[in-house]
């Protein structure tokens, strides 16, 4: 658990999800009390726990888990780390709701993706949340959680059912995967960077540049990454998602008229190329260590942009 600042109370923690640093959960100390933001998956359980001691708390404490999507990386865990809190309510998009109730749907898909035993890997079993500790937050609507106020927004282009928070303690937005995904100085050495993310299957270039201003108007200074950690100077981590996003439009125009045969090749090879051409941009003299750490991400980022694209041929949108 590394706590960004003991003032403001915001503490991330490693789900060590595939490989350390790659996904994190977060930790928010409000006195005596706290709250998750993201859960990651049921195997991260344990380290979230083990945050909570750190921080001197026990999981009576617990008054919230926030679910910004309902992607396994970040709502998986869920289940799993309620049977530990007993008086945690669950915050989520309206449109996570019933997932969350009933994630048989969403397995399904994940292991469609995966494959059953890769998804077990990972996930593990993902059970159903009891609806009675289930609450939806409204587009704009405000909590006021001991001294701070936490507002939560809609954050669509990654997902359509993507929540933000922005919490008034720290003036930081907790941003899920709707402002990129990438690294900074204080993970690894060289400048920071951003990328988007447009893994199946909402991806909606107009709606996350929506998404990225609607954070900048927050007046944030920083944004929490799922994908990962905190990231300063938003002017500048902006204008290199902005880039990134125009790029997978791209990518994502030109592969509408690829035969159906070469589109999931050319999805991979275009998105890999775009990639490492953003890596140079941010300022990334070597980007051998930032695109290994980025290959599950470019494979998944590459399904998006083909099934975006079959989606607009079977639409009759070109």
């Amino acid at each position: 658990m590394k706590l960004e600042d003991e003032q403001i109370s915001v503490a991330l923690v490693d789900c060590h999800y595939k490989a350390p640093e790659r996904a994190a959960a977060y930790l928010m100390i409000e006195g005596d009390r706290a709250a998750f933001v993201d859960n990651n998956t049921v195997h991260a359980v344990p380290e979230l726990l083990e945050a909570l001691r750190k921080s001197g708390l026990d999981p009576e404490r617990v008054d919230y888990l926030i679910v910004t999507h309902v992607h396994l990386d970040h709502a998986g865990g869920t289940a799993g780390l309620l049977k530990h809190c007993p008086n945690a309510t669950v915050l989520a998009h309206p449109k996570s709701v019933r997932h969350l109730i009933a994630p048989d749907r969403l397995v399904a898909g994940a292991k469609a993706v995966y494959g059953e035993e890769t998804f077990t890997r990972l996930y593990g079993v993902i059970e159903p949340i009891p609806e009675s500790r289930l609450r939806a937050v409204q587009d704009g609507e405000t909590l006021v959680w001991g001294g701070r106020t936490l507002t939560f927004f809609y954050t669509p282009g990654h997902a359509s059912h993507h929540i933000g928070i922005h919490d008034s303690r720290s003036n930081s937005v907790l941003a899920g995967d709707a402002f990129g995904l990438g690294l900074t100085d204080a993970i690894r050495p060289g400048p920071s960077f951003l990328i988007a993310t447009t893994a199946p299957s909402d991806f909606d270039a107009e709606l996350s540049r929506k998404t990225v201003h609607r954070i900048l108007e927050t007046g944030a200074d920083r944004v929490y990454l799922a994908h990962f950690g905190a990231h300063n100077s938003l002017d500048r981590s902006a204008s290199m998602l902005l880039r990134s996003i125009d790029q997978m439009e791209d990518l994502l125009k030109a592969a509408i008229t690829v035969p159906e045969e070469k589109m999931d090749a050319f999805c991979l090879d275009g998105v890999r190329a775009a990639t490492e051409d953003q890596l140079r941009w941010c300022g990334v003299q070597d980007p051998a260590f930032d695109l290994e750490w980025l290959e599950g991400d470019m494979e998944l980022n590459a399904m998006g942009i083909a099934y975006a694209a079959r989606h607009t041929r079977q639409n009759h949108r070109v």
